[in-house]
């Protein structure tokens, strides 16, 4: 019931706990998107907690989200399981993980009176999310075949036309798995735990914004290549 994009987090942590709660839920008929939307209450509790800005708050704050990270990947089991992958289901999965990770910098922003850097780490997010998608479209066999199983398609375009490839494969596989989603919420969950909690916000805008750069220079790159096939076509 895993994915092969799935990161070490998920591999060794997330999916197996995951994996024997949807065991539990295959029992009763719960479509998949079902859950994605009633698990979605678990970031706007989260962000309450957050937004309380004290130490336990934040704590609590984190240690909900990263239980969201987990129950997340309940849904593509439960769809794997029962044959009912959709299109829409992976559109709405990414809409709550993207809504959540707003909610997440936004709401600890506010809690540590820093809200102009959780405002600047949601704005880099909704920024790099654009540009990945936008992206995506002449993404097409410029990653190589190696690591295009690893990661999702909105991923491919800026791997292959960012210049990331120049410093290695291997760099790069260990580069996406180290700034994954699942990666980062443990990473925050300790960084609550060790009163660091604007490290966070600190991380999530530079990773954010390494990636908006990347991505940009992808779009720039790849809408350049798509160009110059289009001249170079024989005219009929």
């Amino acid at each position: 019931m895993s994915k092969p994009q799935d990161g070490f987090i998920s591999r060794f942590l997330n999916r197996p706990i995951s994996r024997r709660i949807t065991r539990f839920l295959l029992k009763f008929p719960i479509h998949p998107n079902a859950w994605t939307i009633s698990i979605f209450a678990l970031p706007l509790i989260a962000s309450v907690f957050l937004l309380r800005g004290n130490y336990i708050s934040i704590v609590i704050g984190a240690a909900i989200f990263q239980a969201f990270s987990i129950l997340d990947g309940c849904d593509g089991e439960i769809a794997r399981a029962r044959n009912l992958e959709s299109k829409f289901g992976e559109r709405l999965d990414y809409f709550c993980d993207f809504v959540a990770s707003l909610l997440y910098v936004l709401a600890l922003g506010l809690g540590l009176h820093r809200s102009s850097e959780g405002i600047v780490c949601a704005v880099l997010i909704t920024a790099n999310e654009l540009l990945l998608r936008a992206g995506k479209s002449h993404a097409a066999a410029v990653a190589p075949s190696t690591l295009r199983e690893s990661f999702y398609a909105r991923h491919h375009g800026m791997i292959g036309h960012s210049g990331l490839l120049h410093l290695g494969e291997r760099f790069v596989w260990w580069l996406f798995q180290l700034t994954k989603r699942d990666m980062a919420l443990v990473v925050f969950l300790m960084l609550a735990l060790l009163g660091l909690a604007p490290w966070i916000l600190h991380l999530w805008a530079t990773v954010a914004g390494a990636s908006l750069v990347l991505s940009a220079l992808a779009v720039i790159r790849g809408s350049s290549v798509r160009g110059d096939i289009v001249t170079r076509e024989p005219r009929s």
